[in-house]
């Protein structure tokens, strides 16, 4: 025996040693670790897109509320971006998420924060990708291979754990319920398990991971089918409808609010082709630089290798022992003890496949691109599978020509899209066909440990190299938005009470912006503010945007500084700053010019004037207490006592309106002395309740929207699988008895 190949033998005797779990543990381990190098290469690679807008501040402010024991279904004083149980995005029901809140308040780099938050849902995805595989069948080299290469894949990194990273976590998520929905069909776990995990999946806040578990049951219970398999079937039914419940608690919120929200009427099925993959794209999926042609928010061309798989994919499809797989399959005994079996995952494989390709809007979903990932660990199971039979050994001269060829389509495809990067597209192809070298090396060498450990390595290599090409010439005057907590509350330390911003992120220099003296989404949220009405938001507010001319950003017209000094309207006759409560009015003086120099108006004066922007306060506090912005004539409100989610006033007087600085989320109610009276949207979206003459009590509070019922259903769930998570180990132990027993 020649001397590498003792060794190859002595390294994998020692792995198959190795127990299981320690195994999967070290996979997770070295997933965190890779997900270190994007950072490395740049600092802010994790720190992008809606994660900086939208997620990590709100995380921040959370987590802050939680460590201070506050749970927050609504926080008026995010407005637009405050109904947390409405926008579902949040997962509010969730425990991993509100630790994961909680952490990110122990920050003061919100960049870092999300780095850590992400780099632990890539070594889940990792973790769940290599249990997927292997409970599959694949062997332990193959899984390994599979785990540490899907997460590192173009959307996955680039999209998700860059800057959406709610698609990161429910990708994570979907890919563990999977091995345990798998499991639990085999009759290989308990119930308990799969429900947990299942619960944790869907209430984690993105609709594509309860889509992601409902095509898993599906998957699974026509493979159960096939199988014959009716019990394991009940099971799985049971426990994936009762794992279902917690998305009652997560969106019902989200859908019985819709109807204010600007999401209101997205149904139907049509296509736009935003960010419709072609079906052509993933023959660039081993090419790191290709581009894809594809409608995105910067274009025609994408310009992150969204469709980029791995780098040894395509070309590895040649020595795959193809031969002996369409033997395997021609054999009856193995279609019935394997074949079988995998009907669940060509089932699967179909549905993603026919949804990533689809069109752009079915329902609420939309931009079927966030689904490449699903349909791309469909295919790194395949591979670990067909990888867990070895490698051909001959006819090298032309699998290694077929590869060739592979590589240079690759590099033909990249070409195409985007000619103007033909020197970036070369350096890539030349680096993959280096690595596809070495990893022939190792692998002749060192069997397939060496192989696998190549293709890893390569893996992390390419994983650098393309950030560092899409980083590297990042200009230098770009828009920067600040991460440090410390910088954003030396911004706002002098804001006082609720701050309203007139800014358009389109005449903002990026200067401002690093800075931190206009901000933008929930950037504010992470500072020292207390409350702002400018604020991110998924769901929207129609009828308070519309009055505001605010987009989902936070972002407003020129014409919104005059209509705030006007009345709201002559039943509400004062200005709509007043109606609004703001106390702090920060103005961008591209949006408003004559706010550079104009005296500030009656009431007010200026803090700070700088050459981007003027800050006002007012003289003195407003009258009215608490979130109260209007009592109307006949109506003195003498006191309030306000919290996030209720407001207690003391009224008097000959009845009339009294109004809040709340948004009229659906969720809220009000009692009068303790009998229930209506709370309605009033101008603006704003809350408005009224009120009989006389001395009163006026209490307004929000729940989500049916939270009993929901909270009720998931509770009865519960106690359904903890009963079928005790027959269930019963009925299978009577029938491995009865089966034995027949069998001696």
């Amino acid at each position: 025996m020649a001397p590498s190949a003792s060794v190859s033998s002595t390294f994998t005797r020692s792995i198959r040693g190795v127990p299981e779990w320690a195994v999967a543990l070290a996979v997770a381990v070295a997933a965190a670790a890779v997900a270190t190098v994007p950072r490395i290469v740049y600092d802010r690679f994790y720190y992008g897109g809606d994660m900086l807008e939208s997620f990590v501040p709100s995380w921040h402010r959370i987590g802050g509320e939680l460590l201070a024991g506050r749970w927050l279904a609504v926080n008026p004083d995010a407005w637009i971006g405050g109904n947390y149980a409405g926008e579902a995005a949040y997962g509010l029901y969730n425990p991993v998420n509100l630790a994961n809140y909680m952490l990110a308040a122990k920050f003061e780099n919100l960049s870092v924060a999300s780095f850590v938050i992400m780099a632990e849902f890539l070594a889940l995805f990792a973790l769940g990708t290599y249990l997927l595989c292997r409970e599959y069948g694949a062997r332990r080299g193959a899984a390994v291979l599979a785990g540490l290469t899907i997460p590192f894949s173009g959307f996955t990194l680039f999209y998700e754990a860059a800057g959406w990273p709610s698609g990161m976590m429910a990708i994570a998520w979907v890919t563990l319920f999977w091995w345990s929905a798998l499991r639990l069909s085999r009759g290989r776990t308990n119930p308990l398990i799969t429900f947990l995990i299942g619960a944790l999946t869907v209430s984690m806040g993105n609709p594509y991971a309860a889509l992601g578990a409902v095509v898993i049951l599906l998957g699974l219970g026509i493979g159960l089918l096939v199988q014959r398999e009716f019990f394991r079937l009940l099971v799985l039914v049971i426990t994936g409808a009762c794992a279902g419940t917690a998305a009652l608690v997560t969106y019902l919120p989200l859908f019985l609010s819709v109807d204010v929200t600007t999401r209101a009427g997205s149904t139907g099925i049509f296509n736009d082709t935003f960010l419709q993959p072609q079906i052509g794209g993933p023959a660039g999926m081993s090419s790191p630089s290709y581009l894809p042609v594809i409608m995105t928010f910067g274009g025609p061309v994408e310009v992150i290798p969204s469709l980029y798989l791995a780098w040894f994919v395509l070309p590895l499809l040649p020595w795959l022992p193809w031969g002996r797989i369409r033997a395997l399959f021609a054999s009856p005994g193995f279609r019935r003890a394997h074949g079988r079996p995998l009907v669940s995952l060509a089932i699967i494989t179909v549905v993603y496949f026919l949804f990533t390709f689809g069109p752009s809007n079915v329902g609420m979903f939309r931009w079927p691109i966030r689904l490449v990932e699903y349909l791309y660990l469909c295919v790194v199971i395949g591979l670990s599978l067909a990888l867990s039979l070895g490698l051909a050994r001959d006819r090298v001269r032309r699998r290694a020509t077929a590869s060739a060829v592979l590589i240079a389509l690759g590099f033909y495809l990249a070409f195409a899209s985007s000619p103007a990067l033909t020197g970036r597209h070369a350096l890539f192809t030349l680096l993959v066909a280096a690595l596809c070298a070495i990893a022939y090396v190792a692998w002749r060498t060192l069997g397939p440990s060496g192989l696998v450990a190549a293709l890893v390595l390569g893996t992390v290599a390419v994983t650098a190299a393309q950030v560092w090409s899409l980083t590297h010439y990042v200009d230098r005057g770009s828009r920067v938005d600040p991460s440090s907590t410390s910088l954003l509350s030396a911004q706002t330390d002098r804001y006082q009470g609720t701050v309203l911003q007139l800014a358009d992120l389109g005449d903002t220099s990026p200067e401002d912006v690093t800075a931190g003296r206009i901000l933008f989404g929930n950037e504010i949220m992470a500072s020292s503010a207390v409350s702002s009405i400018n604020a991110y938001t998924g769901i929207g507010f129609t009828e308070f945007q519309e009055a505001l001319c605010m987009d989902y950003r936070g972002a407003v017209c020129p014409g919104v500084y005059g209509a705030l000094w006007q009345p709201v309207n002559a039943d509400i006759p004062i200005p709509l700053i007043d109606y609004l409560r703001v106390s702090t009015l920060v103005v961008e003086h591209r949006l408003v010019p004559e706010a550079e120099t104009a005296p500030p108006p009656p009431g007010w004066h200026v803090t700070e004037r700088s050459d981007s922007r003027t800050v006002l306060q007012r003289d003195r506090p407003l009258p009215l207490p608490g979130r109260v912005s209007f009592a109307s004539d006949g109506v003195r409100v003498l006191s309030s006592d306000t919290e996030a989610a209720t407001e207690t006033v003391r009224v008097t007087g000959s009845g009339g309106t009294v109004s809040f600085a709340r948004l009229a989320w659906p969720g809220y109610s009000a009692t009068v002395d303790g009998e229930p009276v209506d709370a309605t949207a009033g101008w603006h979206g704003l809350l408005e309740v009224s009120v009989p003459p006389g001395d009163h009590e006026l209490v307004v509070t929000f729940r989500p929207p049916r939270q009993n019922l929901s909270v009720a259903a998931f509770g009865a769930a519960t106690v359904v699988v903890l009963i079928l998570s005790v027959v269930d180990p019963v009925v299978r132990r009577r029938k491995l008895s009865a089966a034995t027993t027949r069998t001696t």
